[in-house]
């Protein structure tokens, strides 16, 4: 009896193990079944008692400064199709469906996968070639060709399984970090490849309607989506300049009409979208910004065919331009149980006057012929050849408040059929992320500084003797000091007058009072090297910042002896100085403004930066006087055109309006032509003009005008400069009295 006992008791034990062990898997997997797949099983039983719809949102619209709208979402229908017909995996199944109803289900259950792969393989190629008939099918109803539908089909495959990568990779590192490897990891479908992927985007109504109807035969693969589409309806212009008032070599009494079908889309930008229209969103977006992380749903998340900003404001103005999805879950029944609203981007104003802008860049097409070398800028056989494209650029800027009212590119970029034609970097903008040496326009600026800091009186001149160093007559030389003017010199000169003559020996002087230290230090202050409230490519980038000495760069040349001839190419603009046509109008406004440094902006409302110089008032009314002179004085390198062909007419002929200005010329480095030889010993040409109404005795506008490689700031780009005038006259800035 009690070996019976004993007996029992272990049968007892081994069962309560057993027990214990069978529970313990239980709850093991029911908490595997809970921490791991709880969110995905719940949102499948839901799915089976309700639906969740995601309602559309839009981006925000692009508004110029006076309230035209140059970029917004305009409504349109889109054609998805679900992912397992993209895939082809609907054509599998459907053949796996036949192979079971010819041979019977039960008898289906007997047989190897061989033997099934085999009957479904002999009912493939009727189901594949149904399929290719509906391609076949959309493309004709869609009317597009079928080879585009392809492309289509192809790119939304590699951006569902790039996404799925992505998506399986961070499920993994949570996986591992959460149960180690004691638990494989399983891949599932992501949502992507649960639901279908706009096919044909931005159809009309009738292909709408059309697709409605081939949807009910085709078992509601097809489904027609309202969706929305980015428009540019100012993006097209047709801008009539009036040719009598170009330089008299170019000079007609009609006028010229200019197409243009890509305007201000370097500033603006546009949304991603690959070479047929489909919108494409990459594993970086979604990584940024998924719609779905964790079993959370982001409705601000991007998901595949959204729009994504490329490019200009569109893109670093991204988070504000973009919206919120709504979203309304639905019992079967059709009973709605929840609904958050559909919240749109935010408007953006920016400071660009749409109208002026597309005349800034007709001035700058090769069809006006300003931005092409001509027989009259040619002043020495190694110049470029006649006919040559010119690159360049052209800002606007209002000086009160620091707006760019227009900011311009040369060349332009190409045609969206022309897509692979680089030549000239026109995805560079020049305007605003172009470095060039100042040249001779940084004058006025040394002028102020050194009166500033006492290193120069009102009332002193200094003499011109050609070259500044004593024994050496071939570098740091005046621009007058040259075998071609007779080697003369401008004698003694005061502020003003030096300014309008723009004379190197003052300004090597000038210089060198100053100390390249404290020289670089002022033109830091100007905003050579600042960051400029831009906002181009990214929310938080500040553009493209110049270069000035460092002190390590002054204590290098110091070393090697340099320090002498370093400074004074510094103080008429060469050296190691580079800056944009953007900081070179934000530099001129600020002697406008009486020293008061203001950081440019292209959207409204945006924070600027701002800096009181504390320049000495005297030398900013001397330097404004100098730059009014250089236009006005016969002398003054900005007055005329010095050429035997244009007569040495005026370079501007603008009526009724104030004018400021600075010719430049800037060394520049080789010019490689087209055989693919170069040639060294060019200049890129600057000239900065500030403009009022006769009535306003103060500057109210700034055009800088950069050409690379154009030789002659005056006879280059101040013809450009009168026209950007003209242009600003028509749009009612500079408007004429009476």
């Amino acid at each position: 009896m009690f070996k019976s006992l004993i007996l029992f008791h272990r049968r007892l034990l081994v069962l309560s193990a057993s027990s214990l062990a069978a529970l313990a898997l239980l709850v093991f997997q029911l908490g595997r079944l809970t921490l791991e797949q709880g969110e995905e099983r719940l949102e499948k039983a839901q799915q089976r008692l309700h639906s969740t719809i995601y309602l559309p949102t839009w981006r925000g619209r692009i508004i110029d400064r006076k309230g035209r709208v140059i970029a917004e979402d305009v409504p349109s229908y889109d054609i998805a199709i679900d992912w397992d017909v993209i895939t082809g995996d609907r054509a599998i199944e459907y053949a796996s469906e036949d192979a079971k109803s010819s041979i019977g289900r039960e008898r289906w259950q007997s047989i190897s996968s061989e033997e099934r792969q085999a009957y479904i393989d002999a009912y493939l190629p009727a189901r594949l070639s149904e399929l290719r008939d509906f391609w076949e099918l959309i493309a004709t109803t869609g009317g597009v060709q079928r080879k585009e539908v392809e492309k289509t089909l192809s790119q939304i495959r590699i951006e569902v399984e790039d996404m799925a990568e992505w998506v399986w990779s961070e499920q993994e590192k949570a996986h591992k970090t959460r149960y180690g490897d004691v638990m494989d990891f399983v891949q599932r479908p992501i949502r992507e490849q649960r639901e279908p992927h706009i096919v044909l985007p931005r159809v009309s109504d009738e292909i709408a309607m059309a697709f409605e109807m081939l949807s009910e035969q085709y078992d509601h693969v097809i489904h027609i989506e309202h969706s929305r589409q980015r428009d540019y309806p100012l993006r097209e212009q047709v801008v009539i300049i009036d040719r009598s008032t170009l330089p008299q070599p170019m000079a007609q009494d009609d006028a010229i009409e200019i197409d243009l079908d890509r305007i201000a889309e370097l500033i603006v930008g546009d949304v991603r979208v690959d070479g047929d229209g489909i919108v494409s969103v990459r594993a970086e977006d979604i990584e940024k910004n998924p719609f779905r992380a964790n079993g959370v749903i982001n409705l601000s998340g991007y998901r595949a065919g959204d729009e994504v900003g490329k490019r200009g404001l569109e893109q670093s103005l991204e988070d504000s331009l973009r919206g919120y999805r709504g979203q309304v879950v639905r019992q079967r029944n059709g009973d709605e149980l929840s609904r958050i609203s559909v919240r749109g981007g935010k408007d953006v104003q920016v400071t660009l006057d749409i109208k002026l802008q597309a005349r800034v860049e007709a001035v700058l097409s090769p069809e006006l012929g300003l931005m092409r070398v001509q027989e009259w800028h040619r002043k020495r056989e190694s110049d470029l050849p006649e006919g040559t494209p010119l690159r360049g650029a052209v800002v606007v800027l209002e000086i009160e408040s620091g707006e760019v009212i227009a900011m311009a590119s040369s060349p332009a970029l190409p045609p969206l059929r022309d897509k692979q034609n680089v030549d000239g970097n026109p995805w560079l903008n020049r305007a605003a992320n172009g470095l060039y040496p100042p040249g001779s326009i940084i004058k006025p600026l040394v002028l102020a500084a050194a009166m500033t800091v006492g290193e120069l009186r009102p009332d002193e001149s200094i003499e011109c003797t050609g070259h500044y160093f004593e024994h050496v007559t071939d570098a740091a030389r005046c621009w007058i000091y040259r075998s071609k003017y007779n080697y003369q010199t401008h004698g003694h000169l005061k502020p003003v007058e030096a300014i309008a003559r723009s004379c190197n020996f003052f300004f090597y002087d000038l210089g060198t009072r100053l100390g390249l230290e404290r020289l670089s230090d002022w033109l830091q202050k100007f905003g050579m090297s600042k960051p400029l409230a831009v906002q181009l490519t990214h929310e938080h980038d500040s553009g493209t910042q110049g270069h000035v000495p460092t002190q390590a760069d002054i204590n290098k040349l110091r070393k090697r002896g340099a320090l002498k001839f370093e400074t004074v190419s510094v103080a008429i603009g060469q050296g190691t100085l580079t800056w944009t046509p953007l900081q070179a109008a934000a530099a001129f406004a600020t002697l406008a403004r009486g020293g008061v440094w203001l950081s440019p902006s292209l959207v409204k409302g945006l924070h600027q930066q701002t800096e009181d110089l504390n320049l000495n008032q005297e030398s900013v009314s001397l330097a404004l006087q100098g730059l009014h002179d250089s236009i006005s004085k016969p002398y003054g390198t900005g007055a005329r055109l010095h050429s035997p062909a244009t007569n040495n007419e005026p370079t501007f002929n603008v009526d009724s309006i104030r004018i400021w200005g600075k010719t430049g010329t800037a060394q520049a480095p080789s010019y490689r032509l087209n055989d693919g030889s170069k040639l060294d010993g060019l200049d890129h040409s600057w000239f900065v003009v500030m403009a009022s109404t006769m009535n306003n005795p103060h500057p109210e506008f700034v055009v800088a005008v950069l050409v690379e490689h154009g030789g002659s700031g005056g006879l280059v780009a101040g013809p450009i400069a009168n026209q950007i005038l003209h242009a600003l006259q028509a749009e009612g800035y500079l408007e004429s009295t009476p």
